[in-house]
Order: C-alpha cells, then sequence, then structure tokens
C-alpha cells in the first residue's frame, strides 16, 4: 500500500477541508450539525495554526486527515475523517499512530465523538481511547500516551510501592487496579492504606464488595471496592457507604473497564507476573507493575520515583517490559492469564540479522507471526519466516520470553524468540506480509526498524 502521511500546517487548509466534508458528508444527518461541514478554508487555517495536522496520501491523492489542537497537556485530535473510498485500508489507525509521533511531550490525546454514532465510538475505544464524560450530545473519550513501569521483587516491596504512592493522594482520588488472582492488588492497596494511616485491616473485598478505613490523621479515608461482581459502577450508589467517593481514596480491584466512569482523572494500575530468572529469584515471586496516569489530576502528580524504563518502545506506545533467557519446555509453563501470542527469528549471516520490511506498517521488522491455534511456537516461526522471506531458516535455536504491552489496548502478551544461522537467501518475491528484505549489521542505526525487534535481535545475538 502506498501510504504516506505527511505534518501538514495552515497552508494546507484547502486540501484537509476537502477531505474532512468527502469524510463527514458520508456521515449519517446529525442535529445540529457538525462544525466541520461549515468550516470554511480561514477559519481552518486558524485551527491549524496551533500545531498543524496530518495528511494521508494513497497513491499520491489525499485521503485522510486529522487537526492536532493542544489544550494544556491534552493533545486534542480534531476533524478526523478518511474519505469513503479509501476506509477500510488501516488509514485511519495510521493517522492516530503518527498524531502519537507528533504529540510526543503530552500526556495524553482525546477526542469528542457523538452519541448518535456508537460504531465511531468503538471504533476509539479499540484504539485504546477511554471515555471520560458525556456532555450530549458528546461523548468525550481519552488515551494516555505515558507507562510507568515498576520491579518488584515481593509483596513487601509491593506494600512499599502503595505506601510511596499514597503519599501523594487526596480526596476524590481514584485508583483501578487490574492483574489475575493472586497478583498482588490488595498487597498494593495495603500499602496504600498504611500511607493513609487508616483504621482496620485492609483484605480483599470480595465478600462485602465494597469495605470502608477511616482515618487516624487528617488524611482521607479509603474505600476499598471489588468490582468484579458488580454489574455497573454505578451499583456503587446502591451500597449505602457512610463515606463520599469525592472525600476519599477510592481503590477499586477489577475495575478495569467498569471504574472509568467515577470520575474524569484515575491512575490506573496494572499488576503481572515477571519472568523472573530462577538464579536470581530462587526464593521470590517478582512483580512488573505498570502505572498508567489519566487526566489532569494525575498529570501534575509525581510518581514513584522507583520506575524504569521499559526495555525499548515503539511510538504508539508498545511496550517491551521483560526478557528471559529460558529452555523451551518452559513455554508450556507461563503464566496461563498473558497469551503466548507472536513468535519470531532472528535470522543471521556473518553477523548481520534479516530484516523484512512490512508493507502495511511500513516498518522493518524480524519475521515471525501471530501463532495458529495449537499451534507450536517453532512451527510457526519457521512457517512465518518461510512465507514472509521465501528462505528455508534451516536449524532454528530457541532463544528466550519477551513480554510486551501493546500499547493502544494495553494489552499483554509473550513473544517466543529463535535464533538460526541462515546458509543463503533465495530470490525474493513480494508477498501478502513483506514486500522487501534487508540486511542489519545490529550496529548502525536502522531507519524504521522497530525499536523491540530491534533489542530483541541484539538480544539474541548476546549484543543486549
Amino acid at each position: 500500500m502506498n501510504l504516506e502521511i505527511r505534518r501538514v500546517g495552515p497552508e494546507s487548509a484547502a486540501g484537509v477541508r476537502d477531505v474532512v466534508r468527502a469524510a463527514f458528508e458520508a456521515r449519517p444527518l446529525l442535529d445540529p450539525p457538525p462544525a466541520a461541514l461549515t468550516e470554511d478554508v480561514e477559519e481552518l487555517a486558524d485551527l491549524l495554526t496551533k500545531h498543524g495536522g496530518l495528511l494521508a496520501f494513497l497513491h499520491g491523492e489525499a485521503v485522510g486527515t486529522l487537526v492536532l489542537d493542544p489544550i494544556g497537556t491534552t493533545m486534542y485530535l480534531r476533524r478526523f475523517g478518511v474519505s469513503p473510498a479509501a476506509q477500510g485500508h488501516g488509514i485511519a489507525a495510521r493517522l492516530i499512530d503518527a498524531a502519537v509521533d507528533a504529540s510526543d511531550g503530552f500526556d495524553d490525546l482525546t477526542v469528542v465523538a457523538r452519541e448518535e454514532l456508537p460504531a465511531t465510538i468503538g471504533f476509539w475505544e479499540r484504539r485504546g481511547f477511554r471515555e471520560i464524560r458525556r456532555y450530549s450530545p458528546f461523548v468525550e473519550l481519552r488515551r494516555p500516551l505515558r507507562t510507568f513501569l515498576y520491579d518488584v521483587p515481593d509483596a513487601e516491596a509491593m506494600r512499599a510501592l502503595g505506601e510511596s504512592l499514597a503519599e501523594q493522594l487526596r480526596p476524590g482520588d481514584l485508583i483501578v487496579l487490574s492483574g489475575e488472582l493472586g497478583a498482588g492488588k490488595t498487597t498494593f492497596t495495603q500499602g496504600i492504606g498504611a500511607g493513609l494511616e487508616v483504621r482496620g485491616d485492609v483484605t480483599s473485598p470480595t465478600f462485602v464488595i465494597a469495605r470502608e478505613h477511616p482515618p487516624t490523621t487528617d488524611r482521607p479515608p479509603l474505600v476499598h471496592v471489588d468490582a468484579y461482581r458488580l454489574g455497573g459502577i454505578e451499583e456503587l450508589d446502591d451500597l449505602d457507604l457512610d463515606t463520599s467517593l469525592d472525600d476519599a481514596v477510592t481503590v477499586v480491584e477489577w475495575g478495569e473497564g467498569i471504574a472509568e466512569g467515577l470520575a474524569e482523572s484515575r491512575l490506573e494500575i496494572r499488576i503481572i507476573r515477571a519472568l523472573a530468572h530462577p538464579d536470581e529469584h530462587a526464593d521470590l515471586d517478582p512483580r512488573r507493575v505498570l502505572m498508567t496516569p489519566i487526566g489532569p489530576r494525575w498529570y501534575e502528580m509525581e510518581v514513584p520515583d522507583s520506575h524504569r524504563p521499559p526495555l525499548a518502545e515503539k511510538v504508539n506506545e508498545n511496550l517491551l517490559l521483560d526478557f528471559r533467557r529460558c529452555a523451551e519446555p518452559e513455554l508450556d509453563t507461563l503464566d496461563p492469564a498473558i497469551p503466548l501470542r507472536q513468535a519470531l527469528v532472528v535470522a543471521e549471516h556473518d553477523g548481520r540479522v534479516l530484516l523484512a520490511h512490512n508493507s502495511w506498517s511500513e516498518e522493518w521488522e524480524l519475521p515471525g507471526g501471530v501463532i495458529g491455534e495449537g499451534e507450536h511456537a517453532r512451527d510457526t516461526a519457521l512457517r512465518e519466516f518461510r512465507a514472509e522471506t521465501g528462505s528455508d531458516p534451516g536449524r532454528a535455536e530457541f532463544v528466550g520470553v519477551a513480554t510486551i504491552q501493546l500499547g493502544h489496548e494495553r494489552r499483554i502478551e509473550f513473544i517466543a524468540i529463535y535464533r538460526a544461522a541462515l546458509g543463503e537467501v533465495v530470490a525474493f518475491e513480494a508477498n501478502d506480509s513483506a514486500d522487501s528484505l534487508a540486511w542489519w549489521d545490529v550496529v548502525q542505526e536502522f531507519a524504521a526498524l522497530s525499536p523491540i525487534d530491534e533489542h530483541l535481535a541484539r538480544v539474541a545475538l548476546g549484543e543486549a
């Protein structure tokens, strides 16, 4: 697909308007009609003066656009549209990825959709945007751009992290906790309770749905909620709590996808089991804690400073959280709550690694793909390598397992990594997965190479 996305300014207002009108005129009639249909070139040029916008060109023709409108630390995406004839080619998703890149230094992306267009709202939700408020007929959705990663080796460290966070909490704060059974959600909340100096033992609220812990000092009370059995967060109104949520710190376990309606701002925390190295953590059960601030309240807060950067990060916030060398049979003992989704091959010859150019994302990547149902990771790796490159990798050596977080969905997945010594590469023919191949020396910077694949290639070759 010959798709190019360009950053544009007020000089491109006429081109942006043409795409916007073509996209918006194809939508159902709305009352009141969207401002985009009546906006003239001068008004659009004024809007583009702030921070510019993006134009997507397919085979040289402008077919998609959006306007970047910064307000404080939030980047609003305005006039988002794709021409009807060009829809179905992934252009909208590519525009969002480009908007993330153009919004470096901002805390989130925000869009305003119409209540009458549930399919549009669903599109934004699939791209990682969460509803923060409604003011009929509008729905405002927000996608955070920052996630902080913490290594937590044991329960004591988990409590300490919660206690450190509690130092900055204030009435009305909402914390949404997610993680499998036994991940450490209640342990983390115990640390918050200790930091707030509340009364009573902080235990799982499973059997009571919500527990209230009054403070012993002038700190706010703690309301600890188990949302697992709630049909919706509105059911909190029926729990007859003595404490108003506006006056308390509210921690909601199992609240992802449920608790968002409680507050415009919230701190989302996900806890996952780490890929522990047995020789380093023989007596420990380590975790990775991911904190994602959403909304202006949390952008002004200093998160606990023990966080570390991910091993690698892509522009669309895909994070490489973890990597562990292990034996291949250990693939069968991975955390069942996290899917083993992909298998990649690091094929090298004479110190260079073979890369495939993804014709859809226009990135250079390690050959590999999605593991089929019932398929072993090794079979996937070899099958996909042959399909993408046309060459046989020969004998492949298993290297280890990576943990990634997919940015727009914040979904956690495992990737199996294999290494092969490639004798030769046969004549290449472009295919559905790759349109060209290239060799990389693992030293020089390689333009448009996925940073995650770059790190994994170096790991496989013992360079990182």
